[in-house]
């Protein structure tokens, strides 16, 4: 795991500096590594492989390999363990401002902070974690790739409400428009890395594919042309999947398991027909 810092994160600090707030933005970005602290913690409990920690201009962000490709509970926890820390943080700047430890002033920008940056993760809006939680829940209830639309679709509409809101404003917020752009760039990305996020999930899938015949099966009924990479767009999370081909020869149905299908996916090409596979 490394840590890195993003460039323009140190005119932030020089900034802070000669405005003379140097000290409440320092606190504001604990609290966010405390965050990401969280996220870090939980992840690592259930053996997930944390690449790095990068600290934002505008906040934080822990990268992980194993999001998406894992059980959907693990996912919402590792998710909600950032928030979780936030309101941490404000129960210990209560009890300090009401044991005299803190003055109340102090006490109120704290747990302000700390209520600003968990409500604010908890927005469903990709990548924050509210973003994360709507992907693992749509991946539940749609295919896996409408999911990644879903959490994308989410991402850009919801920065661009946070980019009218701030322009809106009798004084513009010009960090919620600093804020709204990167959210609104990091959804493009993730937009256009999406085949990529899409291939680590059908490759997840291959590499576990006996422990997934435990799973509750799921028939989907395809057509004889259909690609097999058509096909791998009608996977679903938590369920092991039979895939139904109309074989003409008979005017009957033969089933190709979502094991044969992977396999052939990745052993031969993803754009041959699925009836090369019926037997």
């Amino acid at each position: 795991m490394t840590f890195h810092v993003h460039p323009l994160f140190w005119m932030i600090m020089l900034f802070a500096l000669l405005t003379g707030q140097f000290v409440q933005v320092i606190t504001l970005f604990m609290i966010v590594l405390i965050h990401e602290a969280g996220h870090v913690a939980a992840g690592l409990a259930y053996g997930w492989r944390v690449r790095k920690i990068e600290l934002l201009p505008f906040g934080g962000v822990a990268e992980v390999d194993e999001w998406g490709n894992t059980r959907p509970v693990e996912e919402i926890v590792v998710a909600l363990a950032g928030p979780l820390m936030n309101g941490v943080l404000i129960t210990v700047g209560y009890f300090l401002q009401r044991s005299g430890l803190w003055a109340p002033e102090w006490a109120a920008f704290f747990m302000y902070g700390n209520v600003a940056i968990g409500g604010f993760n908890l927005l469903p809006i990709w990548p924050l974690d509210g973003g994360r939680i709507l992907h693992t829940v749509c991946s539940l209830t749609f295919t896996y790739r409408t999911s990644i639309y879903v959490s994308i679709a989410s991402g850009l509409i919801g920065s661009l409400f946070i980019f009218i809101w701030s322009i809106r404003q009798s004084s513009p917020q010009l960090n919620g428009v600093a804020v709204a752009c990167y959210l609104f760039f990091s959804n493009i990305m993730s937009y256009r890395q999406m085949r990529f996020q899409f291939l680590r999930f059908l490759l997840a899938r291959y590499q576990r594919i006996d422990k997934l015949k435990n799973l509750p099966v799921r028939k989907v009924r395809v057509n004889r042309q259909h690609t097999l990479f058509e096909i791998t767009k009608k996977l679903k999370r938590g369920r092991y999947h039979s895939f139904l081909v109309n074989d003409r020869a008979y005017s009957a149905y033969q089933a190709i398991s979502e094991q044969e299908i992977l396999t052939y996916y990745f052993t031969k090409t993803p754009h041959c027909a699925v009836e090369l596979l019926l037997r």
